[in-house]
């Protein structure tokens, strides 16, 4: 009798003891998920990085096949629900899959956070303080940090400039507006030495069948010889045409192919932009060799 009463409450004790660890790591999980972000980086500027990349377009095979979805340790802040959500991939992306696939394998023990407001067809004085756009961003950002008050904004990621090429005028402007913006933000995210990772423009000088970006060679030239300190650039003079649909491959890919309006990023050359931001910001931080 005194035996069965034994065995009776050692397996009440060991089913107690099973549940408890259960619910432990039920709770770590919820926790983990829950966290807040450690680093954030605003991502935003035009179409490209709006996003012009679609999921369509990226191949089912092992290389590319992790890319249809999203690192379980990034966080995209909500800017309409005003909430840390987990990242998503949808029909179309921009360089934030790829961005953030890079950083998750490099800093895997890190939650990341994007703040990511970008509108396509936008010109550098939509960008301005006074401008329409910059106002959101700036807002999302600090309603994102008071949503994660212990993290660090790591860098702004840029991709912007084609709405300033078209005409000479414009684009002789370029560099002084972006030396403009590159300060205000530094100034309002109070971060003096932010850095700031800019993506260099590469369109066709047509859109549509009419002409379109014939300055786009004086803004490359405006981003390439930008002197403001703990700014990297990233070139873009293998982006060239993908001639073929959405999901079929070229035996000539570019190294960063676009979609046949030879303007936009396609899907595999969203990723291949991404990673190189990613790139870009590791290697100041010493994670990568040179």
């Amino acid at each position: 009798m005194y035996n069965k009463n034994l065995n009776r409450k050692s397996l009440i004790v060991s089913v107690l003891l099973v549940f408890s660890w259960i619910s432990s790591g039920i709770a770590n999980e919820s926790d983990q998920l829950s966290a807040k972000p450690e680093l954030i980086f605003l991502l935003s500027g035009q179409s490209n990085m709006a996003g012009g990349g679609y999921t369509a377009d990226l191949p089912d095979t092992e290389k590319y096949k992790p890319y249809h979805s999203a690192p379980a340790n990034v966080s995209v802040w909500n800017v309409k629900d005003k909430n840390w959500q987990p990242l998503e991939i949808g029909k179309r992306f921009g360089p934030e899959i790829g961005f953030s696939h890079a950083l998750s394998t490099a800093l895997p023990g890190k939650h990341i956070g994007l703040v990511k407001y970008a509108a396509g067809g936008t010109s550098m004085d939509k960008w301005a303080a006074t401008g329409k756009l910059y106002p959101r961003l700036i807002t999302a950002f600090k309603e994102a940090s008071k949503n994660a008050p212990d993290a660090q904004l790591a860098a702004m990621l840029w991709h912007q400039g084609e709405s300033d090429s078209d005409t000479k005028e414009v684009a002789e402007a370029y560099q002084a507006k972006l030396v403009k913006l590159i300060a205000t933000v530094r100034n309002d995210t109070n971060e003096p030495n932010l850095l700031f990772i800019l993506g260099q423009i590469n369109p066709a000088k047509s859109y549509c069948g009419r002409p379109r970006f014939l300055h786009a060679d004086i803004v490359q030239k405006a981003q390439a010889e930008l002197k403001v300190p703990n700014t990297v650039m990233i070139k873009t003079d293998d982006c060239e045409m993908n001639p073929y649909h959405a999901g079929l491959n070229s035996p000539k890919e570019a190294q960063v192919p676009k979609n046949e309006d030879n303007i936009h990023y396609s899907g595999k050359g969203q990723i291949k932009m991404g990673r190189r931001f990613a790139e870009a910001y590791l290697k100041t931080h010493e994670v990568l060799p040179e």
